[in-house]
């Protein structure tokens, strides 16, 4: 039998290619499948900080608890120096003034004199200072036991401190003590606290601190005197009634 021209294949004629394969789908993006870095610093930044802030709380509070605990501070506090007053015994007019204001003074010496009944009279100084006040005009009538001036002894400042009825407890004799004056805000004076008055500062005011006959009472911190001696003034010379402030070590 013979065959066709259909049946025979045809010379020169390549056999059909085999289907492609389906296509694949796209791999995720690899950014897509990776955590977000900016994120993740972001939480690590406000951590570190979270963590910063609480270790500057307690640093503070650590502070407040320490100062409170070893020390007791306050800027109630002035300078003071042993004073007295200058008068006659006697009455009489001021005749001569032999020193002036500022003047340095020795024990006995002669500031001024008095023309009176006896004769002339000296009215001299009670101590070793410094006359930091004085008011006498010749010619003036003065009274038995008139003052005509005031002398401080500069060379033994000490400072009067005022401090709380509620600390007074902490506060005792011997204590150091760290000052700072005003009027040389630049030095820290060391010294030691020498007595604590047994009554409060309100109890010798000559000028009553509440109207109680009234019922109008309203209760205050009272603040009892402490006085507190110095090593020494470094070569300032230091006024008496300048502001000070004080920092006693209560717990060493």
């Amino acid at each position: 039998m013979s065959e066709t021209t259909a049946d025979r294949p045809q010379q020169g004629a390549s056999p059909s290619a085999p289907p492609e394969p389906a296509a694949l789908a796209p791999a995720p993006q690899a950014a897509a499948q990776r955590p977000d870095r900016r994120s993740g610093s972001r939480i690590l930044l406000i951590n570190g900080l979270g963590l910063l802030g609480l270790l500057v709380i307690g640093l503070g509070a650590f502070y407040l608890w320490h100062q409170g605990y070893y020390y007791y501070n306050t800027d109630d506090a002035r300078v003071s120096a042993p004073q007295a007053q200058v008068a006659s015994v006697a009455p009489g007019t001021i005749q001569t003034v032999a020193l002036a204001q500022g003047s340095p003074v020795r024990k006995g010496q002669t500031i001024a004199t008095l023309r009176g009944q006896s004769g002339t009279v000296p009215v001299v100084s009670p101590i070793d200072g410094t006359i930091v006040q004085e008011g006498a005009v010749p010619g003036e009538v003065l009274g038995p036991g008139q003052p005509l001036a005031q002398v401080a002894d500069l060379s033994r400042v000490s400072i009067m401190a005022y401090v709380e009825e509620t600390h007074i407890k902490d506060v005792h004799p011997g204590q150091g003590v760290d000052v700072k004056v005003d009027a040389v805000s630049d030095t820290t004076f060391h010294g030691v606290i020498a007595g604590v008055m047994p009554i409060a500062a309100s109890a010798l005011s000559a000028v009553p601190t509440g109207d109680y006959a009234s019922g109008n009472f309203t209760k205050v911190t009272q603040r009892v005197p402490v006085e507190i001696t110095l090593d020494g003034t470094q070569g300032h010379t230091l006024f008496p009634g300048t502001s000070a402030s004080v920092t006693v070590h209560i717990h060493e």
